[in-house]
């Protein structure tokens, strides 16, 4: 059910037909010409297509439902499926019931992209890549002379692999992955609704913060904010939560004791937060990247092992930052000491990930940046603490029903904003936070609100001067109509248009 135009879809089908299963039906909201490119990945299988509506009869004669995660759980077209007996669930569900490898699992509100792949990287300098495709995507090749400190003796190292909502989705390589691997997966709050179901977590994990999102699909934070938590629920693995963000501060007073922290405000080993005592496994205080790290040797004490610095980082910001001390946090859960080593090294060779706080390019001797994944106000929060002066913010998009008056006030209060470009379904409620905020304000931006997408950034191309920064930072979904007649697909697409508006307006 939805085959999409991600590649979960797409790889359900296949799943289905690779293991024999005698009739497949595709059903999909969207028309034929919308999912052409997942039509044609498909197109060698036998399957029925219906597309452009659902009906209940197919589900309640369906033996097995594999629907996208985007679909809530309580659907009346699943729900008349589980009525009748069937099977319902996920691609990602069906996968970590039978990945035979050690998981782990990186979820969160913002930051989970980066810290997903940051963590991949330090693993991949002491591990086999599991995915050649992967290679160098976000990083730096390395060369085989400067690969050590492998896990396992280097003529067969175990392989480290990336899926979830990273990559492509690897439920039909799952003959490939062996016991002895790592298998490091992105998870989405939809997801991981369904393994509250099934009881399954991963065997690390890490939330990297839970603000306020999808509340267009959730009921309310509190579900939203369950769902995250399925991640470290189930069974004995290891997890780690942020000492600093106050909603997992509130999950770990509650958490069992498996659970350990990590901060760039509290230092590396026992603390008390709330009322609970904990241990911070990685701290990045002071710009120094410290974790606490198990003896070899029985009987011996935990030490504290320096292991990077905040200059290693090539990414901006102080939310960067924390991804990178989450990320080592978990690594050092997995590798042994001398392995993290090879932290600093993947810090200095990682170039960031498309969309995220991406620089794109100069215009009028301004430095322009694409941060498409924006997609809510405490991810613009975070871009906007990575600039000091001169900052032109482009704002605006589809609406997840989400609360602006924490990033009106901060707006007002900023200071350093030259001038804000509004647009999109939002506009409006954005506009309404900032100048609710902005009365006896002593530095006000001006505001400007904009028909189209491209209009705001062409207002903003013109407007920039040398030494200036232009953030594009929606704080808003991209699902909305951006011009007349006109949608963006994803937050990828968002992100891939407005860099070729940037480089055509710097030729001009």
């Amino acid at each position: 059910m939805g085959l999409g135009l991600w590649q979960g879809g797409v790889e359900a089908v296949k799943f289905l037909h690779r293991w024999g299963a005698s009739e497949i039906l595709v059903t999909d909201l969207r028309d034929e010409t919308t999912l052409a490119p997942s039509l044609e990945a498909i197109k060698h299988i036998p399957v029925t297509l219906r597309l452009g509506e659902h009906r209940e009869s197919d589900f309640a004669n369906a033996q097995v439902v594999i629907h996208s995660p985007a679909v809530r759980p309580d659907n009346k077209y699943l729900a008349a499926a589980r009525e009748a007996g069937a099977e319902v669930t996920q691609e990602m569900s069906l996968f970590i019931e039978a990945c035979p490898a050690r998981t782990v699992g990186i979820t969160g509100s913002n930051g989970k992209t980066t810290t997903t792949t940051l963590a991949y990287e330090m693993l991949r300098w002491s591990y086999a890549p599991g995915q050649a495709t992967l290679w160098t995507q976000w990083a730096d090749p390395i060369a085989s002379s400067e690969v050590r400190n492998c896990v396992e003796p280097p003529e067969q190292p175990p392989s480290v692999w990336l899926g979830g909502n990273l990559g492509t989705p690897l439920i039909n390589r799952l003959d490939e992955i062996r016991p002895r691997d790592i298998v490091v997966l992105e998870l989405s709050s939809f997801q991981l609704m369904d393994w509250h179901r099934i009881g399954k977590s991963c065997d690390y994990s890490l939330i990297t913060n839970i603000t306020p999102n999808h509340l267009d699909w959730h009921r309310d934070f509190s579900e939203y904010s369950w769902a995250k938590q399925a991640i470290f629920r189930y069974g004995a693995g290891q997890a780690l939560l942020n000492a600093d963000d106050p909603e997992t501060a509130r999950v770990f007073a509650g958490a069992p004791g498996n659970v350990s922290l990590f901060s760039l405000k509290l230092p590396a080993g026992r603390t008390r937060l709330g009322q609970r005592d904990g241990q911070v496994v990685a701290s990045g205080m002071g710009g120094q990247l410290t974790c606490l790290v198990e003896s070899q040797e029985s009987g011996l004490a935990a030490a504290l092992l320096p292991v990077a610095r905040r200059a290693d980082l090539r990414l901006p910001g102080d939310f960067n930052w924390a991804n990178a001390v989450a990320a080592a946090a978990l690594v050092s859960r997995i590798v042994r000491a001398d392995s993290l080593e090879n932290v600093p090294r993947a810090l200095r060779t990682f170039r960031g990930v498309e969309h995220r706080l991406e620089p794109c390019g100069e215009i009028h001797g301004a430095r322009v940046f694409n941060d498409s994944i924006a997609t809510d106000p405490a991810a613009t929060l975070a871009a906007l603490s990575a600039f000091d002066k001169g900052i032109h913010l482009i704002l605006g998009g589809g609406s997840k029903n989400i609360d602006y008056t924490e990033l009106g006030r901060r707006i007002a209060a900023h200071g350093h904003i030259r001038a804000i470009y509004l647009q999109g379904a939002t506009a409006t409620a954005i506009k309404a936070a900032i100048d609710a905020a902005s009365a006896g304000a002593k530095h006000l931006s001006p505001l400007h609100l904009c028909a189209t997408f491209d209009e705001a950034c062409e207002l903003a191309f013109q407007a920039l001067t040398p030494g200036d920064v232009l953030l594009m930072s929606p704080a808003s979904t991209s699902f909305y109509e951006y011009a007349p007649g006109k949608k963006f697909a994803n937050f990828e697409e968002r992100g891939k248009h407005f860099k070729a508006l940037v480089a055509r307006f710097s030729k001009t």
